[in-house]
Order: structure tokens, then sequence, then C-alpha cells
């Protein structure tokens, strides 16, 4: 009986945790930034963002699967491999099954587990699916760059329900599934299981490309064309749909012990799909949005219709547009609602953080690299217990000659509030001549290069990437023995599933 009234005591306690994730979102693609330059409507993102705490100095990968394998794992994508790409549909790997994810840690503790929209962590094999890996329930998909009303990818479907193939959706658009999956779960856990907590990760797939969005949206932005026009349009979807999300917590009481947390996996492309290589002519323009630090905000959309503004550079780049996502998280239980933290965060430190506040233990894992970051939260100000940040170290030079998708330098590391960047830094390539310097809470546009004058500062940030890089091992290795994948079933409906 004492056991029972513990273990009932305990689940009480245990508060229902949400990590949404939105895909290729700007920092200036949000309404609730300060100071705020976006013209984008989203006004239930503002007002949740207002009511819990906003993170100024929240740092991602610069691509898709990089981000989403730091956040399930807590672990740097340096150890496992995945630095210098993502997971592409016909790639045979995924994330190693020695990795333990946080909805692991969270179904042992007790929790359901759901996963709703982009996956993108491997699944040429049937072990490595969403409900392999600790989810109760999945809904969505498994690559990236779908369609956002057919839901294909490459000539075949990618939508799945419970790992299995799901055929119903063609035609919603994919913010509106998520959305009405989300709710119906909420409204499920709350009807079925009412004292048992839960678990949902929600990647959304809105605003990867392809650049689509509904009339209702598109009609909100009459004075804008393009691309512009129609990822402002995404964003809205994705704002709206969000909003129904909150009130189904609302209408079921469980906003107040749901804790919230929101950011990006990397920031605004310039392109709608792939930036255009390393040329350092380019990488200026390219850094600025062709505008110059004078340019007002307005003009720093690239040809994707995204802003990073104030932040250089963009997805697939290591400066700051790429890798300091847009991000707060919500909970009743926050001291300082309403403020802004401004200590140093990274994807990694989520898993312990959450872990945490569910009394979920993390001994199966491999050693974390993140740290739970909850009472630097609760201080305040810049209180953090994490004092560096390995942004990227791309294998690049000629000890490797692997596939990279990094534009520009290949290796980055934050210390404090320096960060260096450098051309490539991967085991007998150290290209440190072009290094550059920047204090990333004074300038945070990375325009005063700080390497010729603070040369001490800079070698002790070198010496830090070069500790990361010696942790680092080389790309994922495919299994050959899969081949490439490719939609199945091809000649009758072809679409995408584990092919091993």
């Amino acid at each position: 009986m004492l056991l029972l009234a513990f273990q009932m005591v305990t689940a009480a306690a245990q508060p229902n945790i949400m990590l949404v994730v939105a895909d290729d979102l700007g920092y200036n693609d949000v309404g609730f930034e300060e100071p705020n330059y976006s013209f984008v409507q989203t006004p239930h993102l503002n007002a949740l963002a207002k009511k819990g705490v906003r993170f100024s100095n929240h740092h991602v990968q610069p691509f898709c699967s990089p981000t989403r394998a730091c956040l399930m794992t807590g672990r740097h994508v340096l150890r496992y491999g995945l630095q210098n790409t993502v997971i592409w549909p016909q790639d045979a790997w995924a994330l190693p099954l020695n990795e333990t994810f946080l909805s692991e840690n969270l179904q042992a503790a007790g929790y359901h587990t759901a996963v709703h929209g982009k996956w993108h962590l491997g699944f040429y094999s049937k072990e490595h699916l969403p409900m392999a890996r600790g989810y109760d329930e999945q809904y969505g998909y498994y690559l990236g760059g779908e369609d956002y009303w057919e839901h294909t990818r490459n000539g075949g479907l990618d939508w799945h329900r419970n790992d299995t193939l799901e055929r119903s959706e063609n035609g919603t658009y994919s913010a509106d599934a998520i959305g009405a999956a989300t709710v119906d779960y909420i409204q499920t856990r709350a009807a079925v299981a009412p004292s048992q907590p839960w678990f949902l990760y929600l990647p959304w797939q809105s605003v990867h490309s392809p650049m689509q969005a509904p009339d209702e949206y598109l009609n909100l932005y009459p004075n804008l064309t393009g691309n512009v026009k129609v990822r402002a349009a995404m964003v809205s979807a994705l704002d709206a749909n969000f909003g129904k999300v909150l009130d189904a917590l609302e209408a079921t009481n469980q906003m107040g012990k749901t804790i919230i947390v929101f950011t990006s996996d990397n920031g605004a492309p310039y392109e709608t799909a792939f930036d255009t290589g390393d040329d350092p002519a380019m990488i200026e323009v390219l850094r600025y949005g062709m505008a110059s630090p004078s340019r007002p905000p307005n003009g720093t959309h690239g040809k994707g219709g995204g802003s990073n503004y104030p932040l250089s550079g963009w997805k697939h780049y290591v400066f700051e547009g790429g890798v300091r996502s847009t991000s707060f998280v919500y909970s009743a239980d926050l001291a300082n609602p309403g403020t802004v933290h401004h200590g140093l965060f990274h994807a990694v430190d989520w898993l312990p953080t959450l872990a945490a506040r569910a009394g979920a233990g993390t001994a199966a894992n491999l050693p974390l690299d993140g740290f739970d970051l909850w009472d630097a939260i609760q201080a305040g100000g810049k209180e953090s217990p994490r004092s560096e940040i390995p942004v990227e170290i791309a294998a690049c030079g000629d000890d490797f000659n692997g596939q990279t998708i990094v534009d520009g330098p290949q290796a980055a590391m934050i210390v404090g509030d320096l960060k260096v960047i450098v051309q490539c830094w991967w085991r007998g390539t150290k290209l440190n001549s072009t290094a550059q310097l920047y204090n990333i809470t004074a300038d945070v546009g990375e325009h005063n290069d700080l390497a010729a004058s603070r040369p001490e500062d800079l070698t002790r940030l070198l010496d830090r990437l070069d500790w990361w890089e010696q942790q680092s091992v080389p790309p994922y290795p495919k299994n050959e023995s899969c081949g490439e994948g490719k939609p199945l079933n091809s000649s009758i409906y072809p679409y995408w599933d584990a092919w091993c």
C-alpha cells in the first residue's frame, strides 16, 4: 500500500511534456522575439511565449536530422557521426540502437509517449522506426520535404500511423492533419487515462519547402508576393493549428500541468531547398541576405521567403542565423514568466532537463552532453551550467572525401560570449589561417571580427575546438548490405517504408 501511494504521488507530480519543433523556422519569422521586426502573424505563439521564458541564446545544429538527434539523445551528433549531412531517403543508416531516446527515458518513467510529424532519424529497418524507439503512438512521416497535401517524396507516399502506411490523409494540408491528430490525442488522454502523464514530441512539417499554403492563410498577406508571402502563410498555418492544440489543453484542464517547449531545428534557408556552396564572395552575400547591416529588416528575406534578422547566415551555415533558434518554454511552475533567459543553451540540454522534471532516470543512456538547465531557467539572467558549445565540426579536408552539406566554414566553437569559426578542423587538416572570432552577445550579427585583436582568446577557443574534434567520430557509415532505399511497391502504389 505504501508503494502504491508513492507511485500515485509520483504520477501526480509528473507533468505532461510537449516538445514542439518547427522546421526551418527563421529567427525573424515569428512575432515574439525582442526587438521584433517580423510582419508574420503568429498570435498564439506570441501569447504563449510571453507567458513563458524565451531564450535569446538557444543553439541547435545547422540542419534537420542532427538537431532532432540532439533532442532525442541528449548527446552531440559528433558522438555518432551525424555532423556532415542529414539522413537521406535512400540511406541505410539511422541513429545507433545503443543511443537511448528521450521517449524511452519517459516511457520507462510511466509516460504514455507519442510522436506527431517528422521523424528524419532513419527508417531503413523496422527496429529504427518510432514505435521501436520508445513511442507508444506515431503519426506523420519518416523523411522530409514532402508535398504538404499529397504527402509524397520522390514518387512515394510517406505518411504513417503507428508505423503503418496511412493513405486516408491525402488531400489534407500537413499542418491541419498534424494539428487535428494532436487535438485528438490530448482529448483522448484526458478521457482514457487522466492520471497518466504523457509525452508528445510534435515536430511539425511547417515551414520546410516545398512552398505551399492554403488560401485562407495566403489571404492574410495581400501586400506580399512570391515566397515571402507563401512562407508567411505557412507560418501562420502552423500558428493557427498550434492555437487549436492550446485550446484543447485548456478545454481538458491540462494546460496547468503541461510543460511546452518550442524551438526550430535550424534557421531559415536562403534558398527554398539548398544553398549555393562555399564560394567566399557568395558567402558574404548570403550572410546578410543580400543586404548590408544598415538595410531595413524587411530586406533580409532570402529566396525561400524566410528571415533570420538580425542574425547572420542561414540554414546549412555555422553563422548564428543557421544555429541560433527562436525558442521558449512554458510551464505553470516558472519562477519568472514573461522574461528572457540569456544563458547558453543547446538542443542536447532538453533531454536531461525534461527527464529530471519527469522523474525519469538516465542511467541507461550513454554519457550525456546535455545539462539540466531548469534551475538556470528559474534563476533567469545569464545563469547556465553550460560554458561552451561545439557548434559544428564537419569532416573535411584531405583526410575525408565524403559528402557534406555544410556551406561555407566547416567548423565553429562557442565558449562563453565568444565564437570561433574556421574553414576546416578535421584530423590532419586544421585550416585556421582565416579564423574568425566574434563576441556573439555584443555582436549577434557577427560583423566585427576580433581574431586579429584578441589572439589569446582565439588560441583558447581553438584549443577547445581541437578537444571536441578528438571526441568526434567520422560521418555515418551506411549499411552496404541493405543497398539504397527507394519507394516500395512501385508498380502498384509506391510508398516509403523500411526496406532492409
